[in-house]
This record gives structure tokens, sequence and C-alpha cells, in this order.
């Protein structure tokens, strides 16, 4: 979620996830968090933001995070309520702002209302069809599925993230187009296991399934339906210099920090997931030590330079360490994933181009008949006159 809070400068700590529990009522092959009895009470988390407050007084981004946060809906809303006392608005404008990842195993209409009311974003953790889910996935599909369709009636953005892996990446855009077609969402984004192994013949697959999804949204483009494909969108802008470049991977230790139930602070949920690079608690009367997290960029590991791709590639670099036991060594095998976003986005963009000036003259045209239309009009009813 694009953040709302500002800061008065780029390593003021803006947003966090915090950690509702680390339960989990599925089980994931990929995921990286490991099953805990951890679960936050309404009393700590209060404590949590109480000292929030104190590090970010201007306002803070809240993704309540787990395990499976939506175990415990109303440790949320409580959470939630309370952040914006501690926040007031300003001008209309939310200074906590909040959102919450789930498996969509959960679904309430009167607890996602009071969401709606927050103004929460949500997000629904689903990779696709039955057969691509159940190959990574244990849980009950069919009811992810069904939620996933209530929420969207009440939060018609919602986003979905995908998981793909080397077994399941040939499906890929058959699952984009089964959320979006049959399920409603418009808003995917598609994220590979990193650190898996990502063969030359895998790599390929994901070549084709790309290409095949910018022929998806191309259709979806010229019949005017909706849909954004995250990993796709936001390259097309970087290569035509509609947004920045971006130096940083993440904001992980910078802007960003997460926090366990018992106030341990990590630079991001994977740090705190792998219970690596604790950077202080937040019940310490002192500052976070997040040393080489407010240095390490793209830049710093070198791939500004070396690789035509660091404008928009998206590694992480928990998982560099956790792979190559060091922050600032990329992961080759996903960094051809990367590459491969960004070639696409700079072979593509000609007729990203193309299509948006035919949409722009379509407009102009519409606008121009209209306009002919009244004309029209009024000079009929000025002869009768």
């Amino acid at each position: 979620m694009q953040s709302l809070v500002g800061g008065k400068n780029k390593n003021e700590i803006r947003s966090i996830d915090l950690f509702v529990t680390e339960r989990c009522n599925m089980d994931c092959e990929y995921c990286f968090h490991p099953k805990s009895d951890g679960v936050l009470s309404v009393d700590q988390g209060k404590k949590i933001l109480d000292r929030m407050k104190v590090i970010s007084p201007d306002g803070l981004q809240v993704t309540f995070f787990g395990g499976e946060p939506l175990l415990f809906p109303q440790t949320v809303l409580d959470l939630a309520r309370y952040a914006r006392e501690l926040w007031p608005d300003i001008d209309g404008r939310h200074m906590a702002v909040f959102s919450v990842s789930t498996n969509g195993t959960f679904f309430d209409e009167e607890v996602f209302q009071q969401f709606k009311e927050l103004q929460f974003s949500i997000q629904v953790s689903c990779d696709g069809d039955e057969i691509t889910t159940m190959e990574h996935r244990k849980g009950n599909w069919a009811k992810v599925i069904e939620n996933t369709k209530k929420m969207l009636a009440v939060f018609p953005d919602l986003g979905v993230r995908m998981t793909y892996t080397p077994k399941t990446v040939g499906r890929l855009s058959i699952n984009v187009q089964f959320l979006h077609q049959d399920v409603g969402v418009q808003k995917i984004m598609h994220h590979a296991v990193m650190e898996a192994d990502w063969t030359d013949e895998a790599v390929q697959k994901y070549a084709y399934q790309l290409n095949q999804l910018y022929h998806y949204r191309r259709y979806c483009q010229r019949q005017g339906i909706p849909l954004q494909i995250a990993f796709i969108d936001k390259p097309l802008k970087i290569v035509n210099d509609e947004v920045p470049p971006e130096s940083n991977f993440c904001e992980a230790g910078k802007s960003y920090l997460a926090i366990l139930s018992d106030g341990d602070v990590y630079p991001c949920h994977r740090a705190a997931s792998a219970r690596v690079f604790k950077l202080g608690n937040i019940f310490e009367d002192r500052p976070f030590i997040r040393g080489v997290f407010l240095s390490i960029n793209k830049e710093y590991t070198g791939c500004w330079k070396n690789c035509p791709a660091a404008s928009s590639c998206h590694s992480c670099v928990i998982t560099h360490h956790k792979v190559n036991g060091d922050l600032v060594q990329p992961i080759d095998k996903y960094c051809k994933l990367c590459r491969l976003e960004h070639d696409e986005a700079t072979r593509y963009l000609p007729v990203e181009l193309s299509d948006r000036r035919e949409r722009m003259l379509y407009k102009v045209g519409q606008v121009l008949v209209d306009v002919a239309k009244q004309n029209e009009e009024i000079l009929t009813v000025l002869r009768k006159e």
C-alpha cells in the first residue's frame, strides 16, 4: 500500500508491520514465517503504539500482520481505533493509515464494514485456481475464493498477492485471468519465491507467461476493463520516466520496521520471521541500531552501476542473506526474473505509448462529437424560434 504518511527526513520511521499473531490456520510450503504461539494482546499493542507515537509523532502507517492477523479481528479493530486517537486527522487527512494482510479464510460482514469505516486497505494472499493453489498451500481454497468475493463487495480495490514457484509459474497467466475474470480482482501482484531453484527452464517459462500477461493486459485496456498488474505497470512507468527509478530494494530498516508481539523490532517482517538482525526492543529507551540498513541500496551493492534492470528490481536484502549469507550479494537466479520484467517493459513500451495515444485521440474525438451534437441541438432550437 502506498504510504499516506509524510516524514521530515528519509530515515524517519513512517510505517510498521505489527504482528498480531504468529499463529496461522493454513500450511503453505513456501511460507517463511515459523508458526508459534505468539499473540499480541490489545494492552501490549497499545503500549507499542504509544512508543511509536514518541518515535513517529507526525503519523504512522500500520500493516496488521502475522501469521494470520484475522484470527483476532477485534484486536485489529481495537488497535486501529486507538491509533486514530494517537494520531488524529489533520484537515481531513488521516495521520494513521491501516492495511491488513490476510490469507482469506476469515470473513465477517460486520468486521469488514468496520474496516471500511476506518479506511483500511486489504490484501489477500491467493495463488489462483485450485490446481495451482493446492500445489503448495494446505487449506480451504473454496472458502478463500468465496470470502475474497465477499470482501470485494466491500472493498472493490482489494489487492491479491499471488505467490508463484518454479512448479507453478507455467500457469501464471491462467491464474491472473482466473482471479481477474472469475473472482473479480482488479489489483494483482504476482511474486516469486525468491530463494527457490529458478532453473533456466523455469525462467523461460516465466518469460513466456509474462508475455502472455502483457497481451491479456492490453486486451483489457482496449475493452476498458480495469486491471493492474504490479510488476508490469511499475517497470513500464519506470522505463518511461513516469515515476522515479527505485534506488532502494525496499524501505526495510529505513522508514519501515516490523514489530513482534513482545516488542522486538526488526527491519522488516522477513527479518522478524527469521529472527535475524534484531534492531532492539520497542520498550527500550534507546535508538534502534539500524546500522547498515540505513545505507544499503542498489548503489551500495553495485547493482545500480552494473545492472540495467536495477531501476525496477524488487529483490530483498534479507533473502540475499538467507541464500548467500550476505545482505549485499543479490541472488543471481532471482535477478534473471527481474531483468526479464525490465527487458519486457523496455521492449513493449512503444506499443504501450501508441495505445495510450490511440485512447487519448478516441476520447478527444468523442468530446468533439458531443460538442457537435450540442451545437446542432442549439441551432435547431434557434431555427424554431
